[in-house]
């Protein structure tokens, strides 16, 4: 799923590739002995962190971890996202620069 073209201002569109919170109803998760089994129970409400790596008109595309696949999350399921300001991607931005470049050396 890529950006929504034209979205440029959005805020979303600033956090795509850094962690952000999103609370977001989630359901029962599957029977680890039997995933195809049918499970059920009450939804809840959870925040947690995700790398946001982009967002469309049907919800966001997420990584739970680094080393996950990516999730889709519809707009149905999301409350809310937080991504750090301005001043925190930044320096964000400079200590990914600083530790590349150390590696590169």
């Amino acid at each position: 799923m890529a950006q929504e073209n034209g979205s440029s201002n959005s805020v979303l569109s600033d956090w795509v590739g850094y962690w952000v919170f999103i609370s977001h109803l989630s359901g029962p998760n599957s029977d680890s002995e039997d995933p195809s089994k049918p499970v059920k129970s009450e939804p809840e409400a959870r925040t947690e962190v995700f790398l946001l790596e982009g967002y469309g008109a049907h919800g966001l595309e997420v990584k739970p971890g680094l080393e996950q696949p990516v999730v889709f999350m519809s707009w149905g399921a999301v409350l809310t996202v937080q991504g750090p300001p301005p001043e925190a991607r930044e320096e964000i931005d400079r200590e990914v620069a600083r530790r590349a470049g150390e590696r590169d050396s």
